[in-house]
């Protein structure tokens, strides 16, 4: 798959890492695009160290990133798809900007800590290059009838915001080797929404994690995860948020609440790719918004069009906030080991509304 641009040489995507997010995500969506003419159909070059038999008639695949870059017409002409494990990325970023790769979109997180997140972007900057984090829930069109709604002031001062993720996750919780903790799964997400929407001065209140119980085994730390929030500075009229991922419930919710001083306002994200609408509710009034929503689609195709220069930074992508998110994501990280080593019977915190389910 090729984003061909006038008097130019056609951007290639290539993927770094052909595992769910690279496959299942990243792909899918630049072949969704390319199905509705935002792109112009190619094929599109997989990374993967393994020859992969089964790779669709839209790829083509490369042993390594030498490999890749040796297959593009220029070095910057590619658009890097980093969708390996966290602690890959470092690395491979330094590889690709020594042989002039310059765009890139990494998933999220950037890195296993803040630190090597700064090394990236320090990385990156110092070589001229365009750097795109994911930033999903911010690219949602239900975020965006949010975002509208609070600007009206439909709701008048927020005061509190709730952002729920939950889904069964036994089978990958127990084979999972690229997350340790559940503030690695959904946790990302839910952080980098609360400062899109909120913003910072944040501090953290609370960080916690609870273990994942199978019948044989207890796996530390990926059953599920809470982190407490605050925003705004002495002078501002303070936010709370509360957010919580129970990756051992028995249904999938991806819901948001926030609260005002004169309303509420309910908002659920699609859970899953085959049915891509989400839903809003002024709460009080009888109707709900209907609302068709990809956000992983429409990020890809605004980060393609900041990449051809035909379009701002797509929202909640500035470096300086998921730097801000992966901070509080580390002092979570402290909080949540501090707390399981002063209790020896930690209790998984589930919302009221998802024991009911």
């Amino acid at each position: 798959m090729t984003v061909r641009h006038p008097a130019r040489s056609p951007l290639v995507p290539v993927l770094v890492g052909y595992g769910r997010a690279g496959r299942d995500l990243h792909h899918h969506s630049l072949r969704t695009l390319a199905e509705k003419g935002a792109l112009t159909t190619g094929q599109v070059l997989v990374v993967d160290p393994a020859h992969r038999d089964d790779l669709p008639h839209d790829a083509q695949w490369a042993s390594d990133l030498a490999a890749a870059v040796a297959a593009l017409p220029e070095p910057d002409r590619g658009v890097f798809h980093l969708t390996t494990p966290a602690a890959q990325r470092l690395p491979a970023l330094r590889q690709l900007l020594a042989a002039g790769a310059r765009r890139f979109i990494v998933e999220k997180p950037l890195a296993p800590g803040a630190n090597e997140a700064r090394q990236m972007l320090a990385l990156a900057d110092s070589a001229g290059a365009q750097l795109i984090p994911m930033s999903v829930w911010p690219s949602s069109a239900v975020t965006q009838e949010l975002v509208a709604l609070l600007r009206a002031g439909r709701v008048g001062q927020p005061r509190s915001l709730r952002i729920e993720q939950h889904k069964p996750r036994f089978r990958r919780g127990l084979d999972d080797a690229a997350h340790s903790s559940a503030l690695q799964v959904e946790m990302p997400h839910q952080v980098l929404l609360a400062l899109h929407l909120f913003g910072t001065p944040c501090r953290l209140t609370a960080g916690d994690t609870w273990p994942l119980p199978l019948p044989d085994v207890l796996v530390p730390a990926l059953g599920g995860a809470r982190v407490d929030l605050v925003h705004g500075g002495p002078e501002d009229a303070e936010v709370t948020s509360t957010l919580v991922s129970d990756l051992t419930s028995p249904v999938r919710m991806r819901r948001l609440r926030l609260t005002g001083t004169e309303g509420e306002i309910v908002a659920h994200y699609p859970t899953g790719g085959d049915d891509p609408y989400g839903q809003l509710q002024i709460v009080g009034e009888e109707s709900r918004r209907i609302i068709p929503d990809a956000p992983l689609t429409r990020l890809i195709e605004d980060a393609y069009r900041f990449h051809l220069g035909e379009g701002p930074r797509p929202p909640g992508t500035d470096p300086a906030l998921h730097l801000a998110a992966m901070d509080l994501l580390d002092a979570a990280n402290t909080a949540a080991h501090t707390r399981g080593a002063a209790s020896n019977t930690p209790v998984p915190h589930r919302s009221r509304e998802a024991e009911s389910c």
